[in-house]
């Protein structure tokens, strides 16, 4: 059963949508066609992710009595609008971007056109659908991007994530995005891969008893350190290959518990394959580290460095320590970003006339008309630049040899376009990926007509032929400028 997956204002709108007062010229307002456009504000770019997730919230749209009776009951009595959604699945029309598509920031990526009264209340439905996988799927390009192809990245932020079904949805879009894998056993198996993971901290501090009941190295004759005990405890626990973690108590002196542990015998040897370190100057103790297991004979180990690490950490860490073979990303992912992809949803047409938001804020003025997006490619494949344009123009692009439309039908009579599987939207992201020179400083722009477009309607829309500047502007001492005065608090 649907939820009330809206904001107030949206059952506000849609109820007034419905009144005889709200009409317009020859029709209700309610059942005017109206077009929305759908872009992201916050990102440099982000593969399109999340046409699964709208699928579901538009086709779960029934809702129960209950929550109808909290509309009728609700201090604006929105019965009309109460009524307008009882046993009824949305029907309009969206267009869409091919779900792995890069988009830039303010580009359109999807467009649902319908009835005024109900599609104005399918906003939260479109930012709830997109932000969070553009969002996450942005940030572990990223990450790919300054990682490398050859390097590992895992997904650590399970304990970060809030719920598991959100872990779960981050997991899979850092997967499109670019990851490799998972801590999230339930994510990896819902993507069918497996699971990654080291011992923790507090499996060195299990054997804590082992400081004073000390067992004895037979190579020296001298106590182990309880730490070379819990390693050899874990290498036995996993003969198929495993990572230790090296900085429970000093990252130096835990590579040389490992040392110990790892040439104690042959089993265990073959066990270590790798070594993590999750604190300190990670690239200086992550070379240290594999010089001193080379130097001890324990070679072709996988350095894994993590904590806390961020895109430009990865950077830094790679210049300074190029050997490295993978990073565990948990806080940078998910939960301290930059930046959220900030979905916005705005209208462009009403009744088949351009319409747009003229804001006081140059970044705010919304974009008017049935928008196309163009994205020009070389004769190699390579993306050369993208114009946003309207919909019924012809756009060449500077240096391309073809342009494609990427807003395309996918929702329409509760039917929608075949999505993807994961592991497809994977091979589609980092195929676009590939194709763009230089991603950070790509080409985008407004075509010459859609500018105009919003300029001269912007204008327009400005013009106001009420007289109120000439109330504001009367003498000081007409009554209408006393009552003016008298009521300025209002105005």
């Amino acid at each position: 059963m649907g939820t009330l997956n809206i904001d107030r204002y949206h059952a506000a709108m849609g109820d007034a949508s419905f009144k005889d007062a709200c009409r317009l010229h020859d029709q209700p307002l309610s059942e005017a066609e109206a077009t929305f456009y759908v872009t992201q504000r916050k990102l440099p770019f982000a593969p399109v992710l999340g046409h699964d997730r709208l699928v579901r919230l538009l086709v779960d749209s029934q809702i129960d009595r209950p929550r109808l009776r909290f509309l009728e009951q609700d201090r604006g009595g929105l019965k009309l609008f109460a009524k307008a959604i009882e046993d009824v699945q949305f029907v309009g029309k969206v267009r869409a971007v091919r779900p792995g598509t890069i988009v830039f920031a303010q580009e359109p990526f999807a467009d649902i056109t319908g009835a005024f009264g109900l599609t104005q209340a399918q906003e939260i439905k479109f930012e709830h659908a997109f932000d969070l996988p553009m969002t996450t799927a942005s940030r572990a390009m990223q990450f790919r991007m300054a990682a490398g192809e050859e390097r590992w990245l895992s997904d650590f932020s399970l304990r970060r994530n809030g719920d598991i079904e959100r872990a779960v949805d981050i997991a899979v879009y850092a997967f499109i995005g670019g990851f490799n894998d998972t801590s999230n056993m339930e994510a990896a198996h819902r993507l069918d891969i497996p699971a990654v993971g080291t011992e923790a901290h507090y499996w060195q501090q299990a054997y804590i008893e082992y400081m004073t009941e000390p067992e004895i190295e037979g190579r020296t004759g001298k106590p182990k350190h309880f730490e070379q005990v819990a390693f050899e405890r874990w290498l036995d626990a996993n003969p198929n290959g495993t990572t230790l973690l090296l900085d429970t108590i000093d990252v130096y002196m835990g590579a040389v518990h490992a040392a110990m542990a790892a040439t104690s015998n042959e089993s265990r040897r073959k066990a270590f394959k790798g070594f993590r370190v999750d604190s300190g100057d990670l690239a200086e103790l992550g070379e240290w580290c594999l010089r001193f297991f080379e130097a001890n004979g324990l070679t072709g180990l996988r350095p894994n460095l993590t904590g806390d690490l961020d895109v430009d950490k990865v950077k830094k860490i790679i210049e300074e320590f190029p050997e490295v073979r993978g990073f565990g990303i948990g806080t940078k992912l998910s939960s301290e970003v930059p930046a959220v992809a900030g979905v916005i949803f705005k209208q462009c047409l009403m009744k088949g006339i351009p319409t747009l938001k003229a804001s006081n804020s140059q970044d705010k003025i919304t974009l008017p008309g049935h928008l196309q997006l163009f994205r020009g490619s070389d004769e190699s494949g390579k993306f050369v630049g993208d114009v946003i344009g309207l919909d019924d123009e012809t756009i060449e692009i500077e240096g391309a040899s073809t342009v494609e439309r990427l807003l395309v039908p996918f929702w329409e009579n509760g039917q929608h376009s075949t999505i993807p599987s994961i592991f497809k939207q994977k091979n589609i992201v980092e195929d676009q990926r590939k194709r763009f020179v230089d991603i950070n400083n790509y080409p985008y722009k407004l075509s010459g007509k859609l500018r105009r477009l919003r300029d001269e309607l912007t204008e327009l829309c400005r013009t106001d032929r009420s007289g109120w500047e000439d109330i504001l502007n009367m003498p000081e001492d007409s009554e209408t400028t006393k009552l003016l005065t008298e009521t300025k608090g209002s105005i």
